[in-house]
């Protein structure tokens, strides 16, 4: 389950993060993998994720409070979850080749019993700049619903792809973006933590 702020944030402030986010040094993105037990390590996976990302650390940056306005706004509206604190911002940088493919931004509750709950990704890039890249939802064969009607395929795809357009959704739902065929794109992820549902 989602909430689309489409293109609510304006494409200067899109620009301005963009710069901002490309002074910093790019890593090659790792996944968490499970190494026995219950412990999770990070890893390198091309055959799961491809991107370079860094980290806003700055609690200052305009990203982070563009980010939290947005989360507690969808959280107020749709989710209604008890929610602690959001995790530092990733930056994306996503080139000819990269995607990331089916997974969840959940994680295992930490020592306090806290996990992550909602996600937050901000296309930043002008998608008439890039193509593939689309940020998908794995529904099964349910169609989705946005104020108790259904969604089109072309109108779901059109309000995620959008640049400025915020999508919060629950971080157990699987999503993926696809293989980037051209140009690249830009964006920005956060996760919001809380107690664990159970």
């Amino acid at each position: 389950m989602f909430y689309v702020f489409p293109q609510a944030v304006k494409l200067d402030i899109c620009d301005d993060i963009i710069k901002d986010c490309k002074e910093n040094i790019l890593e090659e993105a790792k996944v968490y993998e499970f190494s026995g037990g219950d412990e999770q390590v990070l890893k390198n996976d091309p055959d799961t994720r491809r991107t370079s990302i860094n980290f806003i650390k700055d609690k200052n940056n305009k990203a982070n409070e563009l980010a939290w306005h947005f989360l507690r706004k969808a959280n107020e509206i749709h989710f209604h979850y008890d929610l602690k604190y959001f995790q530092p911002i990733q930056f994306a940088e996503y080139r000819v080749g990269d995607f990331f493919h089916w997974h969840q931004d959940a994680s295992e509750p930490d020592q306090n019993n806290d996990l992550r709950k909602l996600s937050l990704t901000l296309v930043l890039s002008d998608p008439d700049t890039f193509e593939g890249g689309e940020l998908q939802f794995y529904n099964g064969e349910k169609p989705f619903y946005k104020n108790g009607s259904k969604i089109t395929d072309d109108k779901l795809k059109s309000d995620v792809s959008a640049r400025g357009s915020v999508i919060v959704f629950d971080s157990r739902d699987w999503h993926r973006i696809l293989p980037i065929t051209k140009g690249v794109r830009y964006s920005i992820t956060c996760w919001t933590v809380g107690q664990n549902f159970k």
